[in-house]
Order: structure tokens, then C-alpha cells, then sequence
């Protein structure tokens, strides 16, 4: 295993959840995956034949459209705003990409690798929660800036541990520690879209466990000690997330009514137009009186910011990487996406991270078990790699 991107990667993915800069800043995790995506670039430049997976090829398209719809904005109105956007994409395009490369090349290591560095990822935001509820914090943000972002990432990270086990965790430390965490930071953050998806990811986890005996016994087995994790959690912070969780119920009704102009959803139907090629995301004076804060759900997001190509291509994407997934990843996968339906998750690095695994996992992690035998995977895993997905 090359030990300088693996440690980049390590590294970058453990401290993940650790925000120094304000939001839209690079982080310092960002800098050091940035970094794997180099070395893994410059790796791939002695793959003997590059081969486009159609996944790469629908999330490459996908960046480029929206390279486009900026591009011609900023000539459009001169400005150079629209340019923090598109960099986003492409940064998530490039760690996704090394990732799949990296995942192709090292196979079990790597997914052992990434499995305990989302789980340490998980357990850093967890112990700032703990923190933050002993200090009397109602919604905690943990080691983010907000608890929008610490439930989408504990999300988020929940299903990349599920997806690197087929949905049947193992009982290992890490890997329920890191579970627990993430659970810890859905309800500390007191997410109602993020309690949604993560009722989906239960839903998910069930389907997967229920056809065999040992699998189902594992099952119960696991939910009681996430639930007494949770019980403890609540007891330290004295009721403190079981008041929050009340509170945000009690808010839910308010919240439905007014979510079309909360969420910013009456741009997109105040300026329809914009729907056809996008309007980019930046210079949101073009908008006034609808132009305060950013359209907060992915889906309308992509939509009113990159037209109907936009959004097609993306759904594109997501249905490359599950086309070929059993129902249960479906229904797992569709926790981030449903919170994703009030809230912009498009710049999480780990929301793309999880459909670039659902993609290796369910179909070329599947291919390459088939042709383990012939000599072309064999010399790929001894780690001369053929080809670049």
C-alpha cells in the first residue's frame, strides 16, 4: 500500500468532522485529502489503459455543467463569485475519483482504512457534543459550526460504515463506537430531516439483517447497546437531548408551513426562467426580495442553480451508483437523500464519498471478485494497477 496516500487519506478522513475555518472555507482535512488526490493522480499517470467508468462519466459531465453554467455567468455579469461554487465539485470529483482508485488498488486494506478513520471521524465530533451538552448548549454543533452539519455528517458517516459492512456490522469496538457517535450527534443536533434519514437508515439496516438468523440475532444484539449509549448520553447532559428532541417536535407543524419560504423554495418559483440552464450560485442581488441565504435542499438547489441538465445529471449520478444495489442500499442511501430535500448537502465530501462507495462496493468490488482469477486482476492487486475509475 502506498503509505503516503494512505496516511493523507487516513488522516484527512479522521479529521473530517474538525472545523477550524468558517463554513465554505477550506478545512484542514480538506487540504490533506486534497493532497491523496494528488498522489493518486499522479499514480494513475502509469496506468497502462484509463478506463471511464460510467459513474466517473456522469459525476465528471456533472462538474462540467456546472464549470459551464458559472463560466458563462461570470462573463455574463463580470463577476468572479460564481467560481467558489463549481470548486466544490471538482474538489469532491478528484478525492472521489482517488478514492475509487485507491479502493480499486488495495481492495480489503483500504476498506479497513476507511471504515476506522470515518469511525475516529465520528467519535471527534461525538466527544465535542459531550462537551457542549455538560455546558447547558441546547442544539450542539459539535466540532462543526452549526448542527446542520453535524447531523448530516453523523448521517452520512453512519451509511459509510453500514455500506462498508453490506448493512451487517461486525462487532468490533471502533465500528460500534463510531455508530454510536453517529447517533449521539443525530439527536444532540436535533435534526428533524437528519432523524428522518436516520429512521431510513434503521429501515435499511433491517431489510439487510432479517434474512438470516445469525445476522438478525447480531441485530439485536447491536440496537440495545446503541440505545443504552444513548440512554447514558442523555443522563450526562441531564435530559438535555431528550428536551431538545421535544422542542423541535413541538416546532415541526410551524416548520412544515413555513418551509416553501424558509428554505427558500419561492425563488425557484418567483424566478422560473432560471430553471431552463441555471442561474449559478453566486450574485444573489439578481433575486431581490427572495435573495436572502442560499436554496436549502440539494434537489431544488441544482435545479434553480443549474437548469434541468444540472439536476438530471445528478439524479444521473445517483442512479449510476445504485442501479446496481440491493433494495436495502437503497433504502439505507435514501436517509442522506431525504435530508438532502431541506437542506444543501451538495459541498459534504462524505455525501459523495457514499454513492462513489455504493458504486465499488455493489458493482466493481463485485466485478473484480469475479475476475480475481484471471491474470490481468491478479496483476492489479499485487498493485500494478490497470485502470483508473
Amino acid at each position: 500500500m502506498n503509505l503516503v496516500a494512505a496516511v493523507l487519506l487516513f488522516l484527512g478522513l479522521s479529521l473530517s468532522s474538525f472545523y477550524v475555518f468558517p463554513s465554505g472555507m477550506p478545512q484542514p482535512a480538506d487540504l490533506l485529502l486534497f493532497g491523496f488526490a494528488g498522489v493518486m493522480t499522479i499514480m494513475a499517470l502509469g496506468d497502462k489503459h484509463l478506463e471511464v467508468s460510467p459513474f466517473a462519466l456522469c459525476w465528471g459531465l456533472l462538474v462540467f455543467w456546472v464549470l459551464l453554467v458559472c463560466l458563462g455567468w461570470t462573463l455574463i455579469l463580470e463577476s468572479t463569485g460564481f467560481f467558489v461554487y463549481p470548486a466544490f465539485f471538482f474538489f469532491n470529483f478528484l478525492v472521489g475519483m482517488a478514492l475509487l482508485r485507491f479502493l480499486r488498488v488495495y481492495g480489503e486494506r483500504a476498506k479497513g482504512l476507511i471504515h476506522n478513520a470515518v469511525s475516529i471521524a465520528l467519535l471527534v465530533a461525538a466527544s465535542q457534543v459531550l462537551v457542549q451538552l455538560a455546558s447547558g448548549i441546547n442544539r450542539t454543533p459539535g466540532s462543526f459550526n452549526n448542527p446542520n452539519q453535524l447531523a448530516y455528517f453523523s448521517l452520512c458517516g453512519i451509511v459509510v460504515l453500514m455500506l462498508l459492512d453490506d448493512f451487517r456490522p461486525r462487532l468490533r469496538p471502533l465500528a460500534l463506537a463510531g455508530l454510536a457517535a453517529g447517533v449521539v450527534g443525530i439527536l444532540a443536533a436535533s435534526s428533524l430531516a437528519a432523524l428522518g434519514g436516520g429512521v431510513l437508515v434503521v429501515v435499511g439496516w433491517a431489510m439487510a439483517n432479517a434474512t438470516r438468523v445469525w445476522h438478525f440475532a447480531r441485530l439485536l444484539l447491536v440496537v440495545p447497546l446503541l440505545l443504552v449509549v444513548v440512554m447514558l448520553v442523555n443522563l450526562h447532559s441531564e435530559g438535555q437531548i431528550a428536551h431538545n428532541l421535544q422542542s423541535r417536535m413541538d416546532r415541526a407543524p410551524t416548520k412544515v408551513e413555513g418551509m416553501y419560504e424558509e428554505r427558500r423554495f419561492d425563488r425557484l418559483s418567483q424566478f422560473p426562467e432560471y430553471a431552463i440552464l441555471g442561474a449559478g450560485e453566486g450574485e444573489r442581488r439578481r433575486f431581490i426580495p427572495y435573495h436572502r441565504n442560499e436554496i436549502h435542499s440539494s434537489f431544488v438547489n441544482m435545479l434553480f442553480a443549474y437548469g434541468v441538465p444540472g439536476l438530471g445529471l445528478f439524479l444521473l449520478v445517483i442512479f449510476a451508483a445504485l442501479s446496481r444495489t440491493p433494495l436495502y442500499v437503497w433504502v439505507g442511501v435514501s436517509g442522506p437523500l431525504f435530508y438532502s430535500v431541506t437542506h444543501n448537502g451538495l459541498r459534504s465530501t462524505l455525501f459523495w464519498l457514499v454513492l462513489a462507495l455504493c458504486w465499488y462496493l455493489y458493482r466493481q468490488g463485485r466485478q473484480a471478485s469475479v475476475r480475481s482469477t484471471t491474470p490481468a486482476f491478479e496483476s492489479l492487486s499485487s498493485g500494478h494497477p490497470r485502470a483508473m475509475h
